[in-house]
């Protein structure tokens, strides 16, 4: 994910400038139980959406019905929406007190200027929800490397995880190499046997039924994810969910959570979650621009809402 900690850092100035600097933490009381399976999901009516972006769909969460989509089927690199199955394998596996050493290669990972990261240090513990909530909340690399590591052992062995919890949901696009969501070469001495630049990656669809499946077993990743700020090793930073509620906050569409993924490969992508007259959706956006403009996918996400609720 090349440049991201740059790019969201610059972005968090700009979009404060151009954009409704006084955030009010949203609330997520509002986020019911689901009990919608959408293993098969209902396709009637589904609008064609007219996206600029590469792929995009619009799920309703309440009845599981794809209401718009725009290539949907067409698998793509999805960069750091791969920590949303990080977060919840995470929250499946580790009890949140757990005490975790990253590896000597992490920590590494962790120091290229280019990558986001928190950064770890070589021979510190850290907390399993402090390293969460910097996965989720500020796209971490090196936290969500720690936190895979820390589940299965390796990053080849966390991967093979992750693609049995992606077939368990019936998601069939799914190719997994790390936890973290950035090209095999990014991953240094943990590479697995794949090209240098093969990337995480999956269909819009899928995309949205993964998030689908997340929300349904872990509700409580969406209190993490609808974070204004996030606190790592006593420094506190704007939080990803601050570049989506600044924005947001200006349209009629209420964001509770989401997650950002930026990488050369894949450009912008989002996966959003939003509350509208009472109803709740899951958005997604992926390559909706080059990387470096990160406006893009929230610019489009805001099209898809339009033309479909």
């Amino acid at each position: 994910m090349k440049k991201v900690g740059l790019i969201i850092v610059a972005m968090v100035g700009i979009m404060g400038v151009f954009w409704i600097t006084n955030v009010v933490n949203q609330t997520h009381h509002d986020e019911p139980k689901r009990t919608v399976q959408i293993k098969k999901m209902k396709q009637l009516k589904v609008k064609k959406l007219t996206t600029t972006a590469s792929a995009a769909v619009v799920l309703n969460r309440d009845t599981g019905q794809l209401v718009g989509t725009k290539n949907g089927t067409r698998p793509l690199a999805i960069a750091s929406i791969s920590k949303l199955m990080t977060g919840y394998l995470t929250l499946e596996k580790l009890a949140m007190t757990d005490m975790i050493e990253p590896s000597a290669n992490t920590v590494k990972i962790g120091e290229e200027p280019e990558l986001a990261a928190v950064p770890l240090d070589a021979g510190t513990t850290y907390r399993t929800g402090d390293l969460l909530n910097a996965a989720l909340q500020l796209s971490a690399n090196d936290a969500a490397i720690a936190l895979g590591d820390e589940i299965s052992g390796s990053q080849a062995r966390f991967a093979k995880l992750m693609t049995a919890t992606a077939k368990q949901w019936d998601i069939k696009t799914a190719k997994w190499y790390n936890a973290a969501g950035i090209s095999n070469d990014e991953m240094e001495d943990d590479k697995v046997n794949a090209p240098n630049n093969a990337e995480n990656m999956m269909s819009a669809i899928d995309v949205a039924k993964m998030s689908e499946q997340i929300l349904k077993h872990q509700p409580k990743i969406i209190a993490i994810l609808g974070q204004t700020t996030s606190t790592f090793n006593g420094t506190t930073q704007a939080s990803n969910f601050s570049l989506m509620n600044n924005y947001f906050s200006q349209t009629k569409y209420q964001v509770t959570g989401g997650k950002l993924g930026v990488s050369v490969k894949s450009g912008v992508s989002f996966v959003g979650f939003f509350t509208y007259k009472k109803h709740h959706y899951v958005t997604v956006v992926l390559h909706a621009d080059q990387y470096k403009n990160l406006a893009a996918v929230f610019r489009e996400t805001k099209r898809i809402l339009d033309e479909t609720v």
